[in-house]
């Protein structure tokens, strides 16, 4: 129990963690729907359970390889600002003639690699399992149950937070769906070039 409840706290923390992950699911949930931000969130919480698994089998490499490479930054960094002007010069309002199956594996694979290609996210989770390996020293079942419970606050809330966003978007007419998608371009742009000049 004692396990699951670390694991809870950890998922929270990484719950009020406002990445670029908080505002593309927000942007999503509002602009195209709660089901489409459902979608999103997948892709993220599946990145995040790739992350972890990886971490876990290669701890040190990925501390001497992609941690302390700063390719791996530009690389994130330049994704992006790829996705932050896509936002603002490709995104389409009307999405009725995309076939509905294309659009959420496309929102799931935004998602995905959204999560993926952000350095504080892997820097995050390698942190917890640092620390769940040396300090708490978890067995492989107890590890599964701490960033099981972790992981699944983190599904909660994001769907807690995309439920929300969506009942306000009855509040907002056409105009201001532009400036949503703008901004989260904008934040988008200006999260790639921190990762790259950090």
């Amino acid at each position: 129990m004692e396990i699951i409840l670390k694991g809870l706290i950890t998922g929270l923390f990484l719950s009020f963690f406002i990445g670029a992950t908080f505002f593309m699911l927000i942007e999503t949930s509002i602009t195209r729907g709660f089901r489409a931000a459902l979608w999103f969130d997948l892709g993220v919480v599946i990145s995040d359970a790739a992350i972890i698994t990886v971490v876990y089998f290669f701890t040190s490499w990925i501390n001497s390889t992609i941690i302390q490479n700063s390719f791996f930054n530009i690389a994130g960094g330049l994704v992006f600002m790829g996705f932050g002007v896509n936002y603002i010069l490709s995104r389409h309002r009307n999405d009725s003639l995309m076939v509905a199956k294309s659009r959420n594996i496309r929102l799931f694979m935004n998602g995905f690699f959204i999560n993926l290609m952000n350095p504080s996210v892997v820097i995050f989770w390698l942190s917890a399992m640092a620390i769940t390996l040396s300090k708490f020293r978890l067995t492989g079942r107890e590890t599964i149950l701490y960033y099981g419970s972790a992981l699944g606050v983190v599904a909660i809330t994001d769907i807690l937070k995309a439920y929300f966003a969506y009942k306000l978007s009855g509040l907002l007419n056409s105009r201001l769906l532009k400036r949503v998608y703008i901004i989260s371009g904008l934040l988008m742009i200006g999260l790639g070039v921190y990762i790259i000049f950090n």
